[in-house]
């Protein structure tokens, strides 16, 4: 597969109509916005080209401690909608740069900065800032919400975006040094490890602190998500032969097919409103599909 060589509106129909025919627990569409992208620009949009990833740690294992606990739990839960309350904020669009990691960190504190405070402030952190400033990450070829909600939140803290506007491209640092910065007290994995995640204790920090930071691998079928609850599918039409990537969301809630039973997450993208269900997609939950459930990571901010 050449880097330059371009995904072409009859690969993508192709297949969209394999995966429908396939399977009926989601459904996929074609997109604009992807006709006519390199490999590389696409590869840049699902983690950048330092994500490539050939595997992903199982989930850890759900103890009979744990699923005591989890019979405590909400049986669904939305952050968009806490008894009529939205903590969520708007969904944005990375474009062409592999910057998934910084959306997803910013916009994990962006919630739980709207939680801590019952919604008195609402602020919409720069991702630039970090992209350009940071030496915890490689800009638009991609990097981990784990040092960048993190770490370059507890050290360096985030500004707001009008103190430096998203660009889409690397660059040097251009931050007004004197903008108020969001700094984190403290950050973990959930579980308390690489790989030490799992279905209940994501469900218990989402429950208890706010949405979390999630790492997934991404296949070409996810591309075409246009609604119900993801599972991977392989298809014959493939675009991208090489390993998957690793591309970073943010998980706001969970929940229950009515249709089917299946449990989901629901989860924010980064890729602009008009993809998936108005930026959203649901992932299967339990069974860690493609990954989701062993690499979430989680900060509490300072506000």
């Amino acid at each position: 597969m050449e880097l330059t060589e371009t995904f072409t509106a009859d690969v993508q129909e192709a297949m969209v109509t394999e995966i429908n025919q396939k399977q009926k627990l989601w459904r996929a569409k074609a997109y604009k916005q992807f006709e006519g992208k390199t490999y590389d620009e696409l590869l840049s949009m699902a983690g950048g080209k330092r994500s490539v990833v050939t595997e992903w740690p199982q989930a850890a294992p759900l103890t009979m401690e744990l699923k005591q606990r989890a019979s405590y739990l909400p049986k669904q839960w939305d952050w968009r909608n806490v008894d009529g309350v939205n903590y969520v904020s708007p969904v944005r669009d990375q474009a062409n740069c592999g910057s998934c990691f910084a959306f997803a960190s910013a916009a994990m504190l962006e919630s739980r900065l709207r939680i801590k405070t019952n919604n008195t402030l609402q602020p919409v952190l720069s991702v630039q800032d970090l992209m350009g400033c940071s030496v915890l990450d490689q800009g638009c070829s991609g990097g981990f919400a784990y040092l960048a909600g993190g770490r370059y939140g507890k050290d360096y803290g985030f500004v707001e975006e009008e103190c430096n506007p998203y660009l889409g491209v690397d660059g040097a640092c251009t931050t007004n040094q004197t903008c108020k910065r969001y700094f984190v007290s403290d950050y973990s994995y959930v579980g308390g490890y690489y790989g030490g995640g799992n279905e209940v204790l994501i469900q218990e920090a989402l429950v208890q602190n706010g949405p979390v930071a999630a790492g997934f691998m991404v296949y070409d079928d996810f591309r075409q998500y246009a609604g119900g609850v993801y599972k991977h599918v392989e298809t014959r039409v493939d675009f991208n032969p090489r390993v998957p990537t690793s591309h970073a969301v943010l998980i706001v809630g969970y929940g229950v097919d009515d249709a089917s039973g299946e449990k989901y997450w629901i989860v924010k993208n980064s890729w602009g409103a008009e993809w998936g269900d108005s930026g959203y997609f649901l992932m299967l939950r339990g069974v860690n599909e493609c990954g989701i459930e062993s690499n979430t990571v989680e900060a509490t901010p300072i506000p």
